[in-house]
């Protein structure tokens, strides 16, 4: 199993859950952000690429990632567009006499087989209003959601966009049945009670393969089509 533990947020069950549903229709349209104020990790392994593998995309994006592609269902990515950035980690790695060579922003543009499209943005360090500022919108045929943290910390809203008798309506979730779980805990229940976990081997893969596509792509300068 993976531990995409954004998953297990009660906002993003909630969602699931009205996604299985049918209530969205056809997902055609995301945009899945982690970006922080100030967060560039100390010195250490963390912003070395040798040890790390890169910066906030594989730290941060990646669960952003996941939660919007468990979501959507996870559709097949077939081109992927990249850029990456590091003026404030070089900045701070200067001041602070540290070694990094891992980017401070990176941003993506993933699109499937299916026609739809995500847009990705992960940062350690960006000129923003907010300390920690996470958000997965997607639109779909029938509705719009979005899941978002509250007060820049931890604590996770959901709501979903849709038309009631003519008019434009927002339906909360905050008030949804789940509670805060955990990808462990998950985990062990799985096991225990020998049925299957909901972050599949598969997945991860494919995520893996994103990942190092905007890698590849933003290293190349070009637009990459991916198997």
């Amino acid at each position: 199993m993976i531990n995409f533990s954004y998953r297990f947020h009660a906002a993003s069950r909630a969602l699931k859950t009205e996604v299985d549903r049918g209530t969205v229709g056809e997902f055609y349209f995301g945009r899945t952000v982690w970006h922080r104020r100030r967060g560039i990790p100390g010195s250490g392994w963390f912003v070395l690429k040798e040890l790390s593998g890169d910066g906030p995309l594989i730290d941060l994006g990646v669960h952003r990632l996941d939660l919007a592609l468990w979501l959507m269902g996870y559709p097949r990515p077939v081109w992927i567009m990249a850029k990456t950035y590091g003026y404030l980690g070089q900045k701070q790695a200067k001041r602070d006499r540290m070694k990094l060579d891992v980017e401070d922003l990176a941003v993506g543009l993933i699109q499937f087989d299916n026609g739809a499209i995500l847009e990705l943005e992960a940062s350690w360090a960006a000129y923003i209003k907010e300390a920690e500022f996470m958000e997965t919108r997607l639109l779909g045929t029938k509705t719009g959601m979005v899941q978002r943290n509250l007060n820049e910390g931890y604590n996770f809203q959901a709501e979903i966009y849709l038309e009631k008798n003519g008019f434009p309506y927002t339906l909360s979730l905050n008030s949804s049945p789940y509670e805060d779980s955990s990808a462990i805990l998950h985990f062990v229940d799985a096991i225990l009670k020998g049925r299957q976990h909901m972050a599949t081997a598969d997945e991860g893969l494919v995520v893996m393969k994103i990942l190092d596509a905007l890698y590849e792509s933003d290293r190349r300068g070009q637009p990459l089509q991916i198997e």
